[in-house]
């Protein structure tokens, strides 16, 4: 653990500035500074002291460098950030549980006056391994460009987020009685900050969106009918690209980044949650995996949403088939939750990459009945560009 107001990592002075923002020296690390092989060897002493540093060249929040070609060392961007993390792979950890990369450990910081937080979080690297956004299409356009098979993914990940609710979920808790209540209200804040953002933006999805408002809220408003349910600390951001695969006979598929929702405060991040919100976040990505497989193809193809319809119902079963707490698991919220997704998804790309809406556009063209009162055009997919989404 590392103890003071600004303590030294590898010659750099380490602080937080009042907006919370963890800094050396006032920079974030970099690969090559030996920042994050000084945090790796407070975990793992056998690290050399000379080890090599290798950048992960991902656009992210926290900083994240591969060292001595076997670790990854996250370390944060700002005060608190991995606390979550820290804590939930630390129990998945003491469970065995296969289903997220091998934790190595943690560096806590206390700090005089802020108090004791997570500062890097170190867990085996993993050659090789690429993220749902690739991965994943890159299976389905070889599916539709006829070089492929079915892909057999969907099933896997069921099966992969079944197995971490069980460990998640084994002190799970009833939910407040008002949970319903405040599910409705967050979904319902989530879809009117989609309609602002789309109009404002306006465009061909602002009407594409308006013929499906009342579908939309109609789902959303199914959230007050449900039980309040249990509620436990599940992973609060997961989609394909939250999911790793790594080559071999029989591919290696690992969940990352338990940090919860990024568009949610640290209060809602933090709160424990249902099961079927991970559920309602994964099946929307399968979706949004199409949309972006017809991107890639240059072309709006329906045979990309016949497989997310199917790909949807293989991952659903293969949960409900594994899951051993049946109880965790209310697919009555599923609906509302999906919906309150696409719209965050419709926000995040107004905030943040304006590229992007074309993919819940499509999800949202798809599977929400239009009531045709304002004039639309079909959905169609951007030119391809050779970058990430």
């Amino acid at each position: 653990m590392l103890m003071g107001e600004r303590p030294e990592i590898a010659g750099r002075a380490l602080s937080v500035a009042p907006s919370g923002e963890v800094g050396f020296d006032g920079a974030r690390p970099a690969a090559g500074d030996g920042i994050a092989r000084e945090l790796a060897r407070l975990v793992d002493p056998g690290v050399p002291t000379d080890a090599a540093e290798r950048a992960i060249a991902v656009d992210q929040t926290n900083t994240s460098v591969i060292v001595d070609g076997r670790l990854v060392v996250k370390v944060v961007g700002a005060w608190a950030a991995a606390d979550r993390a820290a804590h939930l792979l630390e129990r998945l950890a003491h469970a065995g549980s296969t289903q997220v990369a091998g934790y190595a450990g943690r560096v806590d910081w206390r700090h005089p006056s802020l108090g004791t937080s997570t500062l890097a979080i170190v867990t085996e690297y993993l050659p090789g391994a690429q993220d749902g956004w690739d991965w994943a299409v890159d299976d389905v356009v070889a599916l539709l460009a006829g070089d492929g098979s079915e892909p057999g993914f969907p099933a896997v990940l069921g099966a992969t987020v079944a197995r971490l609710h069980d460990v998640l979920g084994a002190g799970a808790r009833a939910a407040p009685d008002d949970a319903p209540a405040a599910r409705g209200r967050r979904a319902l804040a989530a879809l009117d900050a989609a309609f602002e953002a789309v109009d404002r933006s306006g465009g061909p999805t602002a009407a594409r969106l308006a013929n499906r408002a009342e579908a939309l809220r109609r789902d959303v408003r199914s959230l007050g009918a449900t039980g309040a349910g249990l509620a436990f600390d599940l992973h609060g951001d997961l989609h394909v690209g939250q999911v790793l695969r790594s080559p071999g006979v029989t591919p290696r598929y690992t969940v990352i980044d338990f940090d919860g929702d990024p568009q949610q405060g640290a209060s809602e991040r933090n709160r424990p949650d249902a099961a079927a919100r991970d559920v309602a976040h994964l099946l929307v990505s399968l979706d949004l995996v199409a949309a972006v497989a017809q991107k890639r193809l240059g072309r709006a193809e329906p045979a990309a949403f016949a497989w997310a319809d199917r790909a949807r119902v293989a991952l659903l079963a293969s949960y409900r088939a594994t899951l051993v707490r049946g109880d965790l698991f209310d697919p009555a919220l599923v609906p509302g939750l999906e919906a309150e997704q696409l719209a965050a998804e419709l926000t995040y790309a107004d905030r943040y990459l304006p590229r992007w809406r074309y993919a819940p556009d499509a999800a949202i063209t798809h599977r929400y009945p239009s009531t045709d009162e304002l004039p639309e055009d079909p959905w169609t997919p951007p030119p391809f560009e050779p970058t990430s989404t």
